[in-house]
């Protein structure tokens, strides 16, 4: 790999490294926004989250489409511009639509910036895909790590200071994430051509497509793990403080997951992925703590999972692909997150996590079946 690729590598880790660290400074402390400030239902925080993700994905779609043909380094200025932009939704907002447009807004900047960066670290040698993937994901929760730490001071010494005041502390990271990307290379897609039509569903590795968005359904939101864990504390400080050691091992398990992937090979891989998802939802049920510690594990590994493998796969067009794949996990995300939400009202909170642990059982036959 030549020295252009790896200083663009490193700029993509920084770039993670400050978005995921905006990203956390915000979100973190939205769930108690939404339930304490606004008297929202966990419905609604079903569609914003869920919301999100899908489209976060549905753009990712057109952004990985547009990102293979065009400049990289103006997809990522603009989708830190529009985060910028979402951020000013909180400041102002009063109610619960008007945090749905900023995050749409947050979303829509998610969407263009993903597709464009996993396509840069996916230029990293096959062999070391799952390092690669790992350092970043890594990265990524230590930058979450720190905002999550900014979010659990304001909520322990600083809540008198109203919400929307406190998100404009998250804007600073976004100015600095725009500064760095100028630096960012410019580097056109290989001209190497490839038999397989430039649309094919073949291109997607359909069986994986489908694998995803059934073990997606598991994961259906950090607001309702959040939340299950403040159930059992009652006291917002000390959930966020349990999130700090659940970013922690994310970071962590980020890191050893992208080496296992290596070692292990893609099927046991994702057995042992599965797995982890199944307990985690078990645990979840009657001791949250545990279980949102070990679901830490299950979303590394799954994370790992997804991008390693579509990026070894995928030899066309990555950035559509990319692109494809984030879109289904994110419907599916959105289909979980409103069924989790319509669960936790009408019968229980622990419903979801059952779900869940379904959802881990038929991911796993169905790679016994097809795989």
């Amino acid at each position: 790999m030549d020295k252009r690729k790896i200083s663009a590598i490193a700029i993509i880790n920084i770039l993670t490294f400050l978005i995921s660290f905006s990203y956390e400074m915000t979100f973190t402390v939205m769930p108690f926004f939404l339930v304490n400030a606004l008297g929202v239902s966990m419905v609604v925080i079903g569609i914003i989250e869920g919301g999100y993700d899908l489209v976060s994905n549905l753009v990712k779609i057109l952004a990985g489409y547009w990102s293979d043909l065009f400049s990289k380094k103006k997809f990522l200025l603009t989708g830190i511009f529009m985060s910028i932009a979402a951020r000013f939704y909180f400041i102002f907002g009063k109610k619960w639509d008007d945090i749905l447009m900023g995050t749409i807004l947050d979303s829509v900047s998610d969407g263009t910036i993903v597709p464009v960066s996993d396509t840069i670290l996916s230029s990293e040698k096959k062999k070391s895909l799952g390092k690669t993937f790992g350092i970043n994901r890594a990265i990524e929760s230590i930058g979450g790590l720190l905002g999550i730490l900014t979010a659990f001071f304001y909520t322990a010494y600083f809540l008198d200071i109203p919400y929307q005041k406190y998100f404009y502390l998250s804007i600073v990271p976004l100015l600095i994430a725009a500064i760095i990307v100028l630096f960012l290379p410019e580097y056109k897609p290989s001209g190497k051509k490839y038999s397989i039509p430039i649309i094919s569903w073949e291109m997607f590795f359909p069986k994986y497509l489908y694998l995803f968005f059934i073990l997606s359904f598991a994961n259906f939101g950090y607001s309702f793990y959040i939340l299950k864990v403040y159930n059992q504390t009652s006291s917002e400080y000390k959930t966020v403080g349990i999130y700090v050691i659940f970013t922690l091992i994310i970071a962590i398990a980020s890191y050893l997951s992208g080496k296992f992937y290596d070692r292990l090979g893609e099927k046991r891989f994702l057995y042992l992925t599965i797995f982890l998802f199944f307990i985690s939802h078990l645990f979840m049920i009657g001791l949250p703590v545990v279980g949102f510690i070990i679901f830490a594990f299950a979303d590394a590994f799954l994370e790992i999972g997804i991008w390693a493998t579509v990026g070894k796969k995928v030899k066309f067009r990555k950035g559509f692909v990319f692109g494809t794949y984030h879109f289904i996990v994110g419907f599916s995300s959105l289909l979980a997150g409103v069924v989790a939400g319509y669960l936790w009202d009408t019968i229980n909170p622990e419903t979801p996590f059952i779900m869940g642990s379904i959802a881990s059982v038929v991911a796993f036959i169905l790679i016994r079946r097809f795989f």
